[in-house]
Formats: C-alpha cells, sequence, structure tokens
C-alpha cells in the first residue's frame, strides 16, 4: 500500500451502488475504507462481502463501524457472527 495515505474513507450510506462509487474513485489514494452502521444495517453482512469482493484487485483495509455498545456477551455474539468475513476485530 506504499504511496497511499493513511486514511480511511467512511461509507456510510445505504447505496451500496453509491459504496461502490466512493471506493472506487478513492481506492488509489487510500489504505482504508469503513463500513458505518447505516450501510450494514441496510445490508447486513452482504455489505461487507459485497466491500470485501470489490477490493480484491487492489487491497484494502476493512473497518467495520458498528460501535457495539451491549451487555458484554451480546457484543461478543455479535462479533463472532462476522468470522470469516476477514476482519481484524480490536477493542
Amino acid at each position: 500500500m506504499a504511496g497511499r495515505a493513511p486514511i480511511a474513507v467512511a461509507l456510510d450510506a445505504p447505496d451500496l451502488g453509491q459504496v461502490a462509487s466512493w471506493t472506487s474513485a478513492a481506492r488509489p489514494h487510500i489504505t482504508t475504507v469503513k463500513i458505518g452502521l447505516e450501510l450494514f444495517l441496510a445490508h447486513g453482512r452482504g455489505a461487507v462481502e459485497a466491500v470485501a469482493h470489490r477490493q480484491q484487485d487492489s487491497p484494502l483495509r476493512l473497518f467495520l463501524d458498528l460501535k457495539l455498545h451491549d451487555i458484554p456477551n451480546t457484543v461478543a455474539g455479535a462479533v463472532r457472527s462476522l468470522a470469516g468475513a476477514d476482519i481484524a476485530v480490536r477493542r
């Protein structure tokens, strides 16, 4: 990812087409894309998979920003449900 700015582009829109356009325009210049709560609630795990699939020709980091504030076991279960989606979990 040399030559790219260490910044993230927030993909928090309910429309996957708009997200694809933003990702394509920003891809040559950034290292990370962020899927926000609005996009995730509109499309669920499909949003994560769609963005990850579109990145295969030019890998970007994927930051899933859901701001999970709940009972710890509920949050753990929500994170486990995303297993296999190639997402780094940070606390």
